[in-house]
């Protein structure tokens, strides 16, 4: 057990990684812009904490809420030449600028990386020194090269580093099945975290489906899997006071190694206590069978995102289902007695009609389930970059999933539009940027700045040239592909 430091309170910890950080020698500050209580449960920090370890650097953490001192020391960000951030949201970015304007000092080098930074580097490169277009385990032995030799000229001129707008890019992927899986984690004792005391395992990375709004499907292609026998080796490795295993992938009814998993956490449950918890399924792969093994895991709800049951919809999305599929599916999970939880999207000018039949789709075929309804928000390298962002009419069409159904939660426009005006950025913003309660506020105060234009957010953007393509994070002939034809099929959506 250690303690750590956060900005009103002292918090007892269990972190097997903190007796081997090092005394001595190069050290980073690791920051994540959120709380200590969400950075405990994000992959990406857990994985660059374990691995700057494992190379020798001393590391010291920070987090939203420890006022610019680290977790560890007490010590100050100011102190750290080198920083280094992990940042999966948009929504992070007015975190992360506030951190580093408040606590940290000119000169400092700050490397960034992740989800949101990767699709689009550009927001934030007026506050970083470096965005890193790399899985973790490619990006860590390039930072501490650079650490120990002090040559970060070499480091700057990666192919997967980006240090300026003119810079170009190119994204560097893992293979996963030949890299080691994280089996050594912290946790805090004092606090159940959001998701509770949860053990991360990764059985997969990347997405094999071609969902045309999903930024993380797209940016971590392609699909890689764990070897199982390896995953049953960290499983080995879990214990009190993890209470859970949070099941990390974008598909998991898409891994050869399925079966045999569940099994492992089913065992692991009966041996230790430990519970396993799966993320949303893929309706496709929901079976009887596979369920059967979900219920075993003492999991007693299943999340499935149909998004839509309208044809013309679903090929605007890249994703849907006919009523009569989707209600195969529940009454595998009602025979079960597991409950359900639905999550659906409105996408820009759907006409009333479609959204009145989703809902109603729902009402009749799950009329208990708790439901999440989100608008479209468009990301950098997805099909669907060039949507418009949310609006006034989109907000009335959220409105009618409330005035439907009984259990339902509503993903506030607002903050949709805010988190797609940063993250289609085509200019360096994150000197203007501060947490707000006020994000309509935000966005009309970059657009009269020039940073972002909310007429041309608002509309359709058909062109193909934005700046963030100049790094190769995907496949862009298929992103474009696939994007001309959801435009087309939006046309006619509108319009039907």
């Amino acid at each position: 057990m250690t303690r750590i430091r956060l900005c009103d309170k002292t918090v007892r910890e269990f972190n097997p990684v903190h007796k081997y950080n090092p005394r001595k020698g190069p050290r980073v500050a690791l920051f994540y812009p959120a709380p200590y209580s969400v950075a405990s449960q994000s992959l990406g920090f857990q994985l660059l904490y374990a691995y700057f370890v494992s190379y020798g650097v001393r590391v010291e953490r920070f987090t939203y809420d420890s006022c610019g001192t680290s977790l560890e020391s007490g010590k100050t960000l100011k102190e750290f030449d080198v920083v280094v951030v992990s940042s999966s949201f948009e929504l992070d970015y007015p975190y992360l600028s506030e951190y580093l304007r408040k606590y940290g000092r000119e000169g400092q080098r700050v490397i960034a990386g992740g989800i949101a930074p990767t699709s689009n580097p550009i927001p934030i490169l007026d506050v970083v020194t470096n965005v890193v277009l790399a899985d973790v385990e490619i990006a860590v032995p390039s930072v501490v090269d650079a650490l120990f030799s002090g040559d970060w000229e070499s480091f700057e001129s990666l192919e997967f580093v980006v240090s300026g707008e003119d810079d170009e890019g190119k994204r560097a992927y893992a293979n996963v099945a030949e890299e080691p899986l994280l089996s050594t984690q912290f946790v805090p004792l004092d606090f159940d975290p959001p998701w509770g005391k949860g053990f991360l395992v990764e059985v997969t990375r990347g997405c094999p489906w071609k969902c045309r709004f999903c930024l993380e499907g797209w940016v971590t292609k392609p699909f890689r899997q764990r070897d199982v026998e390896q995953v049953k080796r960290a499983l080995a490795n879990v214990r009190r006071p993890f209470e859970k295993v949070i099941t990390i992938s974008l598909s998991l009814g898409n891994y050869e190694s399925v079966d045999e998993y569940l099994d492992s956490l089913i065992e692991l449950k009966r041996k230790r206590k430990v519970q396993g918890s799966v993320p949303s399924l893929r309706l496709e792969t929901v079976t009887e069978e596979l369920l059967e093994k979900v219920k075993g895991l003492g999991q007693r709800t299943v999340t499935v995102a149909p998004e839509t049951f309208d044809p013309l919809k679903a090929r605007v999305l890249g994703k849907g289902y006919a009523p009569e599929f989707f209600k195969e599916k529940v009454s595998i999970i009602n025979k079960l007695n597991l409950k359900l939880k639905v999550y659906m999207m409105v996408v820009p000018g759907e006409p009333a009609r479609v959204t009145e039949g989703d809902a109603e789709v729902l009402k009749e075929l799950a009329p208990g389930s708790h439901v999440s309804v989100n608008p479209l928000v468009p990301k950098p390298w997805t099909p669907l970059q060039g949507a418009p962002i949310p609006g006034e009419r989109e907000e009335r069409a959220l409105s009618v999933f409330a005035e439907k159904l009984r259990y339902v939660d509503l993903y506030p426009v607002k903050w949709a539009r805010l988190q797609a005006a940063l993250g289609l950025a085509r200019r360096p913003l994150g000197k203007h940027l501060a947490p707000t309660s006020d994000p309509e506020g935000l966005i009309r105060e970059l657009n009269e700045r020039g940073l972002i234009s909310l007429k041309e957010l608002e509309s359709w953007r058909t062109d193909w040239d934005e700046p963030w393509l100049r790094f190769r994070v995907g496949d862009l002939k298929e992103i474009k592909r696939l994007g001309e034809d959801s435009y087309e099929a939006w046309k006619e959506l509108i319009s039907s």
